[in-house]
């Protein structure tokens, strides 16, 4: 009797087939690894840019702080900055109480957060309200510097820095260096009750430039 013959040639694969056949398993989790990597990507750069912005919004912020200082203002009524000259701070300042050659620091109501809102003033003649009276930065243009309250023997203006002078009398025109530039000037008007106000901005830079 024949034997029949079976071909086992379809059924048997070469051993580089099997080791270039992947399971269904392993395709699986190579795909899930893909997926995996793919969304930590995402978490990475949605946390980097959640780290930038956080950064950024407070800059942004104090950005605009420093923007939004409050700057003098024509109708801003004049206050003492200290107690030096025998007012209290934030007492509104009254013409007839400056002598001739008496010389004050003053702030507009409200605006004393700003230093650059400091505002000398002098009396360089006698004078009712405001007649006499001359109105500077006290803002020394050398270095930024808050110059001397009180005029010195000579009745200028001293900056206790580096000793710049400047002279009240005439414009407050630089007398001694090192500082190159006057000290901006501001005009004054009479405010109610005997106070004074400022009457415009200062006519120059506040400081150093």
């Amino acid at each position: 009797m024949a034997m029949k013959h079976i071909s086992t040639s379809d059924k048997t694969a070469s051993p580089g087939e099997d080791s270039d056949r992947s399971s269904p398993l392993e395709d699986r989790l190579q795909q899930l690894g893909g997926n995996r990597r793919t969304l930590l990507g995402w978490m990475v750069g949605i946390a980097a840019g959640a780290f930038a912005v956080s950064f950024a919004v407070p800059a942004a912020a104090l950005k605009a702080l420093a923007l939004e200082k409050p700057v003098i203002a024509v109708g801003d009524v004049l206050t003492y900055a200290d107690a030096t000259t025998g007012g209290q701070p934030g007492q509104p300042f009254k013409a007839a109480d400056l002598p001739v050659n008496g010389s004050v620091q003053l702030f507009p109501t409200g605006k004393e957060s700003n230093e650059d809102n400091l505002v000398q003033v002098v009396r360089i003649a006698p004078g009712d309200g405001v007649a006499g009276l001359v109105a500077y930065s006290a803002i020394c243009t050398h270095l930024g510097c808050a110059v001397n309250e009180k005029l010195n023997r000579d009745n200028l203006i001293l900056c206790p820095c580096h000793g710049s002078i400047y002279d009240p009398a005439n414009h407050a025109a630089v007398r001694r260096g090192p500082s190159n530039r006057a000290l901006p000037g501001m005009p004054v008007a009479d405010g109610p009750n005997g106070t004074v106000m400022a009457n415009g901005p200062f006519d120059g830079p506040i400081g150093p430039q």
